[in-house]
């Protein structure tokens, strides 16, 4: 995807039809593009929760800075406020958040409030939703916090050089009743991410099959990562320097988990012991699930209950090879005595009831996710890179369904903006619990259906959360025909 393409489609509709776009309300991106046209749009708006009568107003000034990774290393990053990541947002459900950026840098950016569902010109996707914030200026974006849940942020402008180097941070939106469906005695953020990145490194950044294509093509071989020499970090430092994290013996530490990697997923276990699954991408589960394990993907979020079921120094490690400094210290304050319970590992697949057929869809889609060796360095949805992907046309009140493959040797953590979906079946089986989320990954040779009502009018991003992937094409366009807004196939 290159920056500097001529003429995009909506250049292309203006110049033959003089199509104008107005500034509205509190929407000053949709503003106006020739001049002496007033007439204004009505912007489709979407359900949402009601407003509770807050205001949460945030400044956030975007400057480069010196990060230090807590080892000696330093470099010059993006900074929000100075900090490295960006400041945690904490609202509640119905909050009205206003958050102002100020770019101080010497390029464009943007914010995305993934997991959140904003009015589409607040989503932050330069080309589809929000024209970038040139350098010396600042936006204002608005909307009601919801839904509640571990969500996050981040730039989505020249991504695998903002997002790694600081432009990204948690936001953790509490339910409107202020009662938690899993109680616990303290909680704890842990964002995990990577640094390190090199421009044009020649290579696929990423997780792929160890099994090669014949294990790949059974559907087998375990994931490993090609990115050597990335630094894995934990809220911004070298987990070498994370202080241990006291629990009191039996003390219920609930954990919100937020990969913000711009390529790995990590596999967590602790030493002894499970963790009780409470919510998947910030959305709670019917009933909290015992897992030993746990595969986070890129922008996959967990909520794990932890209980301290040994004395002493315990660790919540990786089990990839190459990640061996991701070891996250814990320490019990305490004695504790009994041997802990087992529990299966973290999987989709665990909620499958391999029988049964799902509900009638307004609109089916089918997607195939490419690549690669024989086809180029391009990713593909259907033989085809973005902005050439076809977009997934639907209307307001349709239920939509889309079923995707991965035929490539590498995972994909397919992330949908604007709305949750349901992971309704995986690998041919149905589902027996729908889980609600906003990322789906795809190891090779795996395939999935989602559903996702229509509710939110607009033009949304669908593609790979793995950073490079998508820059190399990995995308398409949700497109409400009723939404009056043509996204114009361009990104930075």
């Amino acid at each position: 995807m290159e920056n500097d393409k001529l003429i995009t489609r909506r250049e292309f509709l203006m110049a033959l039809g003089g199509l104008a776009l107005v500034g509205i309300g509190s929407y000053p991106l949709v503003r106006t593009f020739l001049p002496g046209v007033v007439a204004p749009l009505v912007l489709p708006q979407k359900p949402t929760v009601p407003w509770n009568g807050s205001t949460k107003t945030f400044m956030f000034d975007v400057a480069r800075g010196n990060v230090s990774l807590g080892d000696g290393r330093r470099f010059s990053g993006y900074l929000i406020n100075g900090q490295f990541p960006g400041p945690t947002i904490r609202v509640r459900e119905g909050d009205k958040v206003r958050i102002t950026l100020n770019n101080h840098l010497d390029q464009p950016t943007t914010l995305h409030w993934h997991g959140v569902d904003v009015p589409s010109p607040m989503d932050g996707v330069p080309g589809i939703s929000e024209n970038p914030i040139p350098p010396g200026k600042s936006f204002t974006y608005e909307f009601i916090a919801g839904p509640s849940g571990t969500r996050w942020y981040h730039s989505h402008v020249f991504e695998m050089d903002q997002i790694p180097n600081g432009l990204f941070g948690a936001f953790v939106i509490e339910p409107a009743s202020g009662k938690e469906p899993y109680p616990a005695d303290r909680e704890m953020t842990l964002i995990l991410s990577t640094w390190g990145y090199q421009t044009n490194p020649g290579f696929d950044y990423g997780m792929q099959t160890s099994g090669g294509m014949g294990q790949m093509m059974m559907g087998g071989g375990n994931m490993v990562s090609s990115s050597q020499g990335l630094v894995h970090l934990i809220n911004g430092s070298v987990p070498s320097s994370v202080q241990p994290i006291t629990v009191r013996a039996g003390e219920k530490l609930r954990l919100r988990l937020i990969n913000a990697s711009a390529s790995e997923s990590y596999w967590l276990t602790m030493d002894t012991g499970s963790f009780m699954v409470t919510h998947t991408d910030g959305n709670p589960l019917d009933n909290a699930v015992p897992a030993s394990d746990l595969y986070i993907a890129p922008a996959e979020r967990y909520d794990i209950v932890v209980t301290p079921t040994q004395s002493g120094k315990w660790f919540l490690r990786s089990k990839i090879n190459g990640q061996e400094s991701i070891q996250i210290p814990f320490s019990t304050d305490g004695s504790v005595s009994g041997v802990p319970s087992s529990a299966p590992s973290w999987s989709y697949s665990n909620f499958s009831r391999g029988t049964g057929s799902l509900p009638k869809a307004d609109q089916h889609f089918q997607l195939t996710l490419s690549s690669g060796m024989m086809m180029g360095s391009n990713w593909t949805i259907n033989g085809a890179s973005y902005p050439k992907t076809t977009p997934l046309r639907v209307k307001t009140g349709d239920r939509v369904r889309i079923e995707m493959q991965n035929m490539s040797m590498m995972e994909h953590p397919m992330h949908l903006h604007g709305h949750p979906f349901e992971i309704t079946s995986f690998n041919g089986k149905p589902l027996s619990r729908p889980l609600v989320k906003d990322v789906v990954n795809l190891r090779p040779m795996e395939r999935c259906t989602i559903d996702f009502l229509a509710n939110n009018p607009g033009n949304w991003f669908f593609h790979c959360h793995n950073l490079q992937h998508m820059r190399s094409g990995l995308a398409t366009v949700v497109e409400y025909v009723d939404y009056p807004l043509p996204h114009i196939d361009k990104w930075m």
